[in-house]
Order: structure tokens, then C-alpha cells, then sequence
């Protein structure tokens, strides 16, 4: 049966198939089924099963396609179901809440992104056609052992010939290297730039090599390398020596291939916050379901004051989180010509809450955080290890925090020019999107965010509310305190960011010769061309953090008069503006008021198989088996 056929007869059996705001992801949850079911084939007890082995999951990977995954990730234009990256989020992080193994697996899909951006139009034809037979499990071949994020000094070779390439070198370590079809490559097309008269930038182009039209020379895989996390993931690398490819491999136009690779990074590093929000769902499920069972001193663990407030505090973060990625995965369809920031601010800001929160909820665990064996702790584990992956791929928190730094002055510059845009498609859920367009994703932003943009926008909403029985006019009052206050720290922050890039920095030691191609009076001496200012990099940090809270608040005020009585209340957007850091929390940040109110719809979510989440999303049933097409015998 084909996949479209199946999908249908899967929605006739359901009969009321997703009155929810993710009905697809709804859907997914069904057809894998509760993850507590051993016998699921998407299982915690299988994935902890494999994840001890280091295999990969094939059966939960081929289940996923069964189901039609891969057709969410070509765009409708090319005959696929992409229309919405809000959706498609929402379904890895179904996914991603069950195993990351299948998840980051599965997620190489994304990188046919590159195809949609720079393919032709008989490239993207023949992919898609491919792509939706299941004939393509593409990979992303950018990194070299020598280099790591220093794309621009990769010495892989692509040597033009007469009608062909011819590729060698290395690529190590990337995901799926071994168990792919397809690389997507970057390779160097002018193997001395500076002799051709060609810039850095210019000196490499992007292929989509298919392993089977390698017509000479040889493509081997290397070993798989042992990790910490994702121990079922096939992490490897990949050689090639004269290897003979056709000319139509190419992606692009010959020297755009750094342009390429960073427009795809910008759309990957957004829809990464969904693994992130996956994993922090069953962190945060595991342990509050195990403590609000657990009896101790007359009562359940949970009720202890220190342990409400860090389950709170965990909650909200994820609330943040939610909300940032909700906003950033609706502005991919709205302003995706001003995601060179923006991609970079989401990604490290949802990893930053969700792994700050994972590493509370192991304190608050104890001494059963290293028992794997009892109580689901050993999903527990495998969860943050797994999740601190999001931090390190497609860029790791370092380079994106240096993108950002870099951009910060453009930021400052942009905010000046007052923008009047309609921000209710960018923050209303009930809004409709225009389908995704992957070819309007730009590198070049110029400085300016939308969520930055709208604050005084929204400020101003605010301030024209009126008071109702969920929010009286003592929370008005605070949100509107706490939303000028966030205005003033944005204010200050690329104020601040203006005098740094002004300052030399202050760091300790002695300084070195200046090096031929890099000074500048933000930095000291050095030997290295990477000298953006460690002050720029600690403004980066406080800009994700406010970033985060505009979204929080955009998502309340266009959002509070159609979801429930706790999202509409707003207590829990106090308690998130009030923050002095957006993703760390300590003890005594929260009234015990509302930290037990905030534990209390936790406990709400949990109890009715909900995802912890402002938007009411279903998970499966408990006890449910992973959906079939015939009953199964009796």
C-alpha cells in the first residue's frame, strides 16, 4: 500500500482524526503508540535496549516511513505534505520525546532542505520523485577532522573535468555517514582561491553525491565512533579517493556552496528546538511522575518545597521554550530573510532551557539519578544525554553565540528604522501561514528580528487590555512593569553591545603579535582570525535570553483569549519576564503560590497524557498499541 493510501486509511480508522492544533502530530503519536508498551516498536524499553547495544534503530526508523514521515519534508510545490514547519515540529518532537536515536536519524531528511534551495528545477523533480519512493536517506558532509566549524579552511577537493567531478578527501564525524544514500558535500571547488583570484567565501560549491552514481574511484565508509549520547546512532565518517561524480551533483551555482550550507544551518538550527522540547517533555514526565509517587516525610516527594519549586521551575522553562520555537518555526514562513540571527538566537536559547532544566530535575532526583534500572531513570539518563547533543550539532552553542555577536551592531542599527508590521500572523496560532517557501531563506538578515521588532508593538497592546476575571488588574499591572523593564534590558543590552565593539577587552595574559589578517580594536592581540570579543559573546548569551521572553509575551497577548484559563491567567508569564536570567532559575525565584500552581497544571498535563505545553496537544493513550491497518489476530 502506498503511503498517501495508508495515511488515509489511517485517519477512517481513527474516524475523528485530530481536533487539536497538531492534528498530524496527533496522529503520529498514535500510530507509534505509548512508549510505555514494551512491545511498541518505538518504545522507551526498546530504545534503551538498543541505545545499550549501539544499534541502530532500523525498525523504528522503518516504522516512522510506514507512517509517511518523509513526506513532511518535501515541500508541496514538489508534491510532498511540507506546508507548515509548525507542524513539522510538532511531529519531531512526538519523535524526538520517544527515542532521539530514531529522531536525529530520521531528521537527515532536513538536508534535502539544500535541494529545495539551490537545486534546479530538474534536480528537484528527480530528488522528490526519489525522496517519495523512499530512495534517498541523505546525510550532511560538511565538517572535516582538521577544521571542525572552520567550514571556510575544509580541504575536501572537487575537481572539475569534462563533464564530471572528481572528489577526495575526508568527512568526519558526521551522522549517517555509512547508512546514507545520498551527501550532501561541500567541496572545494578552487583548490587556491587567492592564486584564482577568488574570495574564501567563493572558493566552494555543494554536491548531492548518490552513492550508486559514483561512476570511478572510491567511496568508503569509516568506523562508527563511540559516543556519550546517541549510542544508536550511526556517527561516522566518510573517504572519498578520485571518486568521478556527474556534473549535475552539483547544488548551485560553482563557488556558492558556503552561501548554501549556512542558509540550510539557519533553517536545521531552528527546527532542532523541537528534539530539544521532546526531550525535556519525558525528562520532566519521568521525574514528576516518580516524585509525585514517592512518600516521604508524611507525603509525596514533590510537595517538598524545594522539590516544588524545581519542578516548577523546570515546567517553565519548557513553557519558554515551547513558546520560542512555536514563534521562530511560524516567522520560517513569514520573515525567512531575517533568520541569520534569529535561527541562532532560538536554537541555543530552547537547548539552554531545556538542558538547564534536565540538569535541575537530575539534582532533584538524587541519588536515583544514577540507577538506570527502576522507575524509568534510565530514560531519564538517556534523555539528557541524548538531548545535549541539540547544543553541539549544526552548530554548536559557540558558533552560533558568534554569529550573534557578530550581528549584534547590524541588531542595534535595525532596531532604530521603527517597524509596523501586523505582528497577529507571527503570534496568533489561529492565523493561517502561507506554505513554506525554502528558497526565501536569506544569510543575510541586514539586523533585523521580528520578536525584537514587535516589543513595542506589544508593549502597547498591553498596555491597552483590559482587565478580565482570569487577569485582574493587579497582574496587569505587574506584566506591564515587567514589560517596560524588558524593554529597558533590550535597550541596554544593544546599547552595551555598541560600547563593547568600541572597547578592547579586558582579558588576562600576555599579548601576542597581531596577526596579518585579523586586528581590530574590540580584541586583543592574537594569533588566531576568530577575535570576536568574550564581552560580545556575553551579550549574545543575554540576548537569547531576552529574545525568549518577548516571544513569551507576543504568545500570551495574541493567544490568552482562545487557550485556558492557566495560559490566559498569566501567572506563568509573570513568573517567566520576572526571571533575572531567561533559562537559569534558583530556589526562592517563585512565590510557593506560584510555583504549586505551576506544578499543579504540570501535574494536570501529565495525569491527562497531554504535552507539557501552553496548546492542549494529545499524547498516546496509556497503554496503547502502536497503530495497525488490520486487527491483529486474536
Amino acid at each position: 500500500m502506498r503511503e498517501r493510501e495508508l495515511g488515509d486509511s489511517m485517519r477512517a480508522l481513527r474516524g475523528t482524526a485530530g481536533g487539536g492544533r497538531y492534528p498530524v502530530a496527533e496522529e503520529v503519536e498514535d500510530w507509534l503508540g505509548d512508549p510505555e508498551v514494551a512491545a511498541n516498536t518505538v518504545s522507551f524499553s526498546r530504545a534503551l535496549e538498543l541505545d545499550e547495544r549501539e544499534v541502530l534503530p532500523d525498525e523504528a526508523i522503518a516504522r516512522l516511513r510506514q507512517f509517511g514521515f518523509r513526506r513532511y519534508f518535501v515541500p508541496v510545490t514538489h508534491g510532498g505534505n511540507l506546508r507548515s514547519c509548525e507542524e513539522l515540529a510538532m511531529m519531531a518532537r512526538v519523535v524526538a520525546r520517544r527515542d532521539m536515536n530514531v529522531a536525529v536519524s530520521e531528521s537527515t531528511q532536513l538536508w534535502l532542505m539544500l535541494v529545495w534551495i539551490g537545486g534546479n528545477p530538474g534536480q528537484c523533480r528527480e530528488i522528490a520523485d526519489a525522496a517519495l519512493r523512499g530512495e534517498v536517506v541523505p546525510c550532511l558532509a560538511y565538517s572535516e577532522a582538521e577544521h571542525g566549524a572552520d567550514l571556510v579552511a575544509n580541504d575536501f577537493v572537487a575537481v572539475p573535468g569534462d563533464g564530471d567531478y572528481v572528489l577526495s578527501g575526508t568527512k568526519w564525524p558526521i551522522n549517517r555517514a555509512v547508512t546514507s544514500t545520498h551527501l550532501v558535500l561541500l567541496a572545494r571547488t578552487h583548490a587556491d582561491g587567492a592564486a584564482d583570484g577568488v574570495p574564501p567565501a567563493r572558493t566552494q560549491s555543494l554536491f548531492l553525491v548518490d552513492k550508486e552514481r559514483v561512476s570511478s574511484g572510491e567511496v568508503s565508509g569509516l568506523p562508527r565512533v563511540p559516543t556519550y549520547g546517541l549510542r544508536g546512532c550511526d556517527i561516522s565518517g566518510v573517504r572519498f579517493r578520485e571518486a568521478r561524480v556527474p556534473s549535475a551533483a552539483r547544488l548551485g551555482a560553482d563557488g556558492e556552496g558556503l552561501e548554501l550550507a549556512l542558509r540550510g544551518l539557519l533553517l536545521t538550527r531552528t527546527l532542532c528546538t523541537a528534539l530539544s522540547l521532546g526531550v525535556g517533555d519525558t525528562m520532566l514526565r519521568v521525574v514528576s511522575g516518580f516524585l509525585a509517587r514517592r512518600m516521604l516525610y508524611g507525603g509525596p516527594t514533590s510537595e517538598i518545597p524545594y522539590v516544588t519549586e524545581s519542578l516548577a521551575g523546570a515546567y517553565l522553562n519548557l513553557l519558554i521554550a515551547e513558546c520560542e520555537s512555536i514563534v521562530a518555526t511560524r516567522g520560517l514562513h513569514l520573515y525567512a530573510d531575517e533568520f541569520s540571527s534569529w535561527a541562532n538566537l532560538a536554537k541555543v536559547g530552547v537547548a539552554r532551557l531545556v538542558d538547564y532544566g534536565g540538569t535541575v530535575l537530575a539534582r532533584t532526583l538524587g541519588a536515583r539519578y544514577y540507577l538506570r534500572a527502576e522507575e524509568h531513570q534510565g530514560i531519564f539518563q538517556k534523555m539528557l544525554r541524548d538531548g545535549a547533543i541539540v547544543s553541539v550539532f549544526d552548530g554548536s552553542e559557540p558558533v552560533c553565540l558568534d554569529s550573534i555577536a557578530l550581528q549584534l551592531a547590524s541588531m542595534a542599527k535595525a532596531r532604530r528604522r521603527p517597524r509596523d508590521d501586523d505582528w497577529r500572523a507571527l503570534y496568533d496560532l489561529r492565523e493561517p501561514l502561507p506554505d513554506f517557501d525554502p528558497t526565501r531563506v536569506e544569510v543575510f538578515g541586514r539586523g533585523r528580528d521580528a520578536t525584537f521588532a514587535s516589543l513595542p508593538a506589544l508593549r502597547a497592546r498591553l498596555e491597552g487590555l483590559a482587565p478580565s476575571p482570569e487577569c485582574g488588574d493587579e497582574r496587569l499591572a505587574a506584566l506591564r512593569g515587567l514589560a517596560a523593564r524588558l524593554q529597558r534590558d533590550v535597550d541596554s543590552l544593544f546599547a552595551r553591545a555598541g560600547e563593547a565593539r568600541r572597547a578592547p577587552d579586558g582579558a588576562a595574559g600576555p599579548a601576542r603579535a597581531p596577526s596579518s589578517t585579523m586586528a581590530t580594536s574590540t580584541t586583543w592581540a592574537t594569533s588566531s582570525t576568530k577575535t570576536t570579543s568574550p564581552r560580545l559573546i556575553r551579550l549574545a548569551e543575554e540576548c537569547c535570553d531576552l529574545h525568549a521572553k518577548v516571544a513569551c509575551l507576543g504568545m500570551w497577548l495574541f493567544n490568552r483569549d482562545h487557550l485556558d484559563v492557566f495560559f490566559a491567567g498569566g501567572e506563568w508569564l509573570e513568573a517567566a519576564l520576572g526571571r533575572p536570567s531567561g533559562h537559569r532559575f534558583d530556589v526562592g525565584d517563585l512565590s510557593p503560590p506560584a510555583a504549586s500552581r505551576l506544578v499543579a497544571r504540570l501535574d494536570a498535563q501529565r495525569d491527562n497524557r497531554e504535552f507539557f505545553s501552553i496548546v492542549p496537544i494529545r499524547q498516546a493513550a496509556p497503554g496503547s498499541r502502536e497503530r495497525r491497518l488490520v486487527p491483529e489476530p486474536v
